[in-house]
């Protein structure tokens, strides 16, 4: 059971800090409550077996660096930078399709 749990602790962690990195917003916030509630459990079987606590650590710290992400993209504004050459390229670009298609001859 300790083993099944861990590896669905470890498995959980490594989808949070995947959905943290990428920008999947609150989403990220279900394995990472998993992640850290299947954490407490493994916890409290190893403490009770007298079995080590590296993969508890190992997912904990990992539940941690997936919030620390989440949080950080959260908090980051959403810039969205105009390029004026690329408008005026896509304008001149626009014109010149236009008189390309007036120079047409429809028969």
């Amino acid at each position: 059971m300790r083993t099944i749990l861990t590896i669905l602790g470890i498995l959980s962690a490594i989808i949070a800090l995947a959905l943290s990195i990428l920008p999947f917003g609150k989403i990220a916030l279900i394995p990472i409550i998993a992640s850290f509630i299947i954490g407490f459990i493994v916890f409290q079987l190893s403490k009770k077996f007298q079995k080590s606590t590296l993969a508890v650590k190992i997912i904990f710290l990992l539940t941690i660096i997936a919030l620390a992400f989440n949080i950080y993209n959260s908090l980051k504004p959403n810039e969205i930078i105009e390029d004026q050459e690329q408008i005026e390229l896509d304008i001149q670009s626009e014109e010149e399709d236009i008189e390309e298609l007036e120079d047409l001859e429809i028969e």
